[in-house]
Order: structure tokens, then sequence, then C-alpha cells
């Protein structure tokens, strides 16, 4: 599924987009190996900033929100709070909700800004407003303690619930904004573990998710395969699409119960029909390989190509195999 091999692409003149995808690649190996305790991380941090900034002059939104991330945490590049400030502005002002929402955020710290609660209220309204699911939790943590606005007990239970159907669970015994990272870096593994384990007897599938997570990394607990898989199926079985494709993998690769490519395949199949672009090139892979589904190329392509158009840089990496290799057949 992912190439293990450094993503190398060059090609004569690249896209914003294609920046950001790149950019977005090397960001996510930062964090695996960081993850991990890795040696490499400061590297690949460095190529994903330097992706990111082409990308942000170029135009792309989401790649100005990513170099403020950069940028408050020095990732990649010198922290320095006050030019994320500027990269957040940049993007938030032109309506991405994700930056609006960690401009809020910072108007709310003082990091890079002077603090502003009423700043704060207003960016993360705004980007509430356009369906960010953090942002929506921050304006209810406003409403519930009069941050930027009077206190209104009535909004704050309005727009947790409109956060928490997005999947977003507020966790115990926690105050404060989050701030939009496209990651989750607990400084708290083991509270973090047991907020997720009690809303996670209680039902909620998204803290079932997370709890599998962690029991599938070790963070907060032992790690323990069979349990990170019967969580996933708990939140698998209630629709979360996540633990959808992380229940596929559990089967793909027998983890934590016995291989079944057919069980993998089904449940890869139930995320993709949703649109997750991460199980598409999953049923993708299976259609390629014959795996738990007839062997069909072209229907594995189809998918490759429709996962690659969202900015899945696995399928856009194996779209881009395959040209190669039709390219050198027609030579």
């Amino acid at each position: 599924m992912k190439p293990e091999e450094q993503y190398s692409r060059q090609t004569v003149s690249e896209t914003a987009e294609e920046y950001f995808l790149r950019g977005v690649y090397y960001y996510d190996k930062g964090l695996d190996a960081k993850d991990a305790n890795e040696d490499g991380a400061a590297a690949f941090f460095t190529e994903a900033f330097e992706c990111f900034l082409k990308a942000a002059d170029m135009g792309n939104l989401h790649a100005q929100n990513q170099v403020g991330i950069c940028y408050e945490f020095g990732l990649g590049v010198k922290q320095d709070c006050e030019k994320a400030i500027e990269w957040y502005t940049k993007a938030a002002e032109k309506g991405c909700a994700r930056a609006q929402n960690n401009l809020g955020c910072c108007f709310s710290s003082g990091d890079g800004v002077e603090q502003d609660m009423h700043e704060a209220f207003e960016w993360c309204r705004k980007a509430a407003k356009q369906g960010n699911a953090k942002a929506q939790y921050n304006l209810g943590v406003c409403y519930e303690e009069g941050i930027g606005i009077e206190k209104d007990a009535d909004q704050a239970v309005f727009w947790f619930k409109k956060s928490a159907e997005q999947g977003f669970v507020r966790p115990r015994k926690q105050s404060g904004f989050y701030f939009e990272l496209g990651c989750c870096v607990q400084k708290d593994p083991h509270q973090a573990f047991e907020w997720f384990r009690k809303s996670a007897e209680q039902g909620n599938a998204h803290a079932q998710k997370n709890l599998g997570d962690c029991y599938r990394k070790g963070l907060g607990a032992e790690q323990n395969y069979r349990k990170a898989f019967q969580w996933y199926s708990k939140a698998a079985s209630q629709g979360h699409v996540e633990a959808q494709v992380e229940l596929g993998d559990r089967f793909f690769y027998g983890q934590g119960v016995m291989q079944d490519h057919d069980q993998a395949f089904f449940w890869y199949k139930k995320a993709a029909e949703k649109g997750d672009m991460h199980a598409e090139n999953r049923v993708a892979y299976c259609y390629k390989h014959g795996y738990g589904v007839e062997q069909d190329e072209d229907a594995a392509m189809k998918l490759y190509l429709k996962a690659a158009k969202k900015g899945d840089e696995d399928s856009l990496l194996a779209v881009e195999l395959q040209c190669q290799l039709q390219r050198k057949r027609s030579l």
C-alpha cells in the first residue's frame, strides 16, 4: 500500500497542488519518524516545509496554512510565531477554515500576536460555520467560558454537539482550544488513553477508533493488537470510516486476527463507498493484485485515479508508476 522508498518524483513543471501533495507526503513521514523516535524526522520536515512554501507562494490555501503550522511549531524551519500568524492570516482571509481556526487559537493564547479574545472568537466562529469540527468545539468553549462573547450554555451545547456529530470527542477534564494540526500530538498519552477508554465504553465510535489506535501503537497502554482489533471492530460496526479502513488493515495483515483478505476487501469497500480516499487506494490495491476479489487492473486504475484526484499520495504515485510503465512499453 505505502511504498517505503523515498518519494522522489520529478517533473519539469509542478503545480501548486502537486507541491502541496509532496509536502504532505514528507510531513507524514516526518511525523511517523518523530513518533517512532527514529532519525530523519528533521530532514523530512525540512523537505515538507520547502514543498509547502512553494505551493503557498503559488496561492494554495492549504499549503499556506501548513507553512503557518511549520513556523508555529518549528517543523522544518526555525520557529517563528509572527511568521506563522502572517501565513495563517493569508489563508484565513481567503476562507481556509483550518487557518481560521489556527488563527483563532493564536489570538486566544497570544502566540505571535497580541492576545485578543474577541478576535479569537470571531475567527473560530468563521471556521465553525464552514463545518470545521475543531473550530466548532472551540466555539463551544468560547460560549461555555465566555471567551470573546457572553456565556451562553445553549450555544455551547449546540456547538459541542455539532463537533461531536463529526466524530470530534470533547476530552474529559480538558479546557482550552484545539489546533488544526492534521495530526494528534498528545503530551500525556496515559491521560488521553483514559479519556478515550471512558468515552469508548459509553459507545462513542470516534473514541473507540482512537482507543484502537492507542492499543495498536502502544500509546498510554501496552501494545495489544487483539484489543486494537476489537475496538476498531466496534467503531467500524457503527459506520466510522477510518475505523473501517483500520479494520480492513488488521484483516489484510493478520494483525490481532487471523489473516482474511476477503474480510479486508469487504471493509475497505465499505469505507470506499463513503468516499474515503485511503480506502479507495486499498480497494484499488486489492483489485490490482487479486486480494479478496477477482483481479481487475482496469478497476484498480479507476480507483487509483479517483483517490489521486482527492490527494492520496500513494494513489498518485501508483498512477505515475503505471504511466511510466506504459511509456517504456511504447518505446
